[in-house]
Parts: structure tokens; sequence; C-alpha cells
């Protein structure tokens, strides 16, 4: 009988013990768990900022790309004119370019998370609608210099002249980034 007690005793503690024992692990597993999710939450918010700076560098330079050079064009120098030109344009997409990858690091943290701030959700949000709208007007932009320099070939063959210039090349088409049916940032025509 005090074999059977004490059985019983040592079975009731073990009982204990693993109770404890998984409480605690599951308590140290949630602690880490919200520190992790604080950590990746600060790396969104630092991933956003530099995404914004980004932004703001593409701003800055589709405004000066229009009021410095393609807001100033001219079919009489557009000629002279064209190798500044598609520099200019290829400076502005590698902004759009680096962009792009900033994008790809925000997909990685954002992608199919939902976080414990709102202001984090809120960031993994509009960087979509943000990036869909560069890359539309980065395209819409090489849409207007290329008619321009098609409506200059079309005159120059017009008065029988050989010149002819070559538009500007780039793989990127408009974008329905967030997959909500519209084009943001596209002219509508």
């Amino acid at each position: 009988m005090k074999s059977k007690k004490l059985a019983v005793a040592i079975l009731m503690i073990s009982i204990v013990m693993i109770i404890s024992g998984t409480v605690c692990a599951f308590v140290v597993s949630l602690k880490a768990d919200r520190e992790a999710t604080q950590e990746r939450m600060l790396v969104v918010n630092d991933e956003f900022e530099s995404f914004n700076k980004s932004v703001t560098s593409f701003e800055e330079a589709r405004e000066a790309l229009y009021t410095q050079y393609l807001g100033n064009v001219f079919y009489d120098t557009l000629a002279n004119d064209d190798p500044m030109l598609k520099e200019r344009i290829s400076n502005y997409e590698s902004i759009v370019d680096s962009i792009d990858k900033q994008v790809k690091t925000m997909n990685g943290l954002c992608k199919d998370v939902y976080y414990p701030d709102s202001s984090v959700n809120s960031k993994c949000q509009d960087y979509k609608l943000v990036y869909e709208q560069v890359v539309n007007y980065f395209v819409g932009d090489v849409g207007v210099y290329n008619n321009t320099i098609k409506t200059f070939n079309e005159q120059q063959a017009a008065v029988g002249s050989t010149l002819a210039l070559v538009e500007y090349e780039s793989k990127k088409d408009y974008i329905d980034f967030n997959k909500d049916g519209a084009f943001d940032g596209k002219e509508v025509k």
C-alpha cells in the first residue's frame, strides 16, 4: 500500500512538472515570438522610410525631367538634344529600378503577414499603391517622350529627310501591382 501511494505521488508530481514545463515553454515561446514580431515591425518601418526617400527622389527626378528637359523640347533642336534626353530618362529609370529592389524587400516583409500595429499594416498596404503609381508614371513619361520622337520622325520623313531618331527602349509596362483592377498613375485616354 505504501509503495502504491508513493507511485501515485511520484506520478502526480511528474504530471505537475510536465504541465508546468509545457506552460513555461509556451510562455517563453510566446515571448520570443512577440520579440521577433517587434523586431520585424522595426525592419518594416526602416524599409518603408528608405522606400519613401527613394520615392521622393523619383518625384524630384520626374519634376526636373519635365521642367528642365521634356518641357523644353523643340523639334528643331531635338536631334542634338536626343542623346542627353535619353541619358536623363535612363537615370530616371535607374531610380525606378532601385525602388523595385526595395519593393521586393517589402514584399518579403509584408506578404501574408498581419502585424499587431495598424501603422505597420498601413505601410504594408501603402507601398503597393505608391509603387504602382511610380511605375505607371514612368511608363507614361517614356510614352510621352517616344510620341515626341515618333512625331519628329514623321515630320522628318514628310520633308524628305533621312534623319530618324530611335525611341527610348524600356521593358517596363503599366502594372496593377495591388490587383485592384485600376492602374494607379496611368493617364486615362
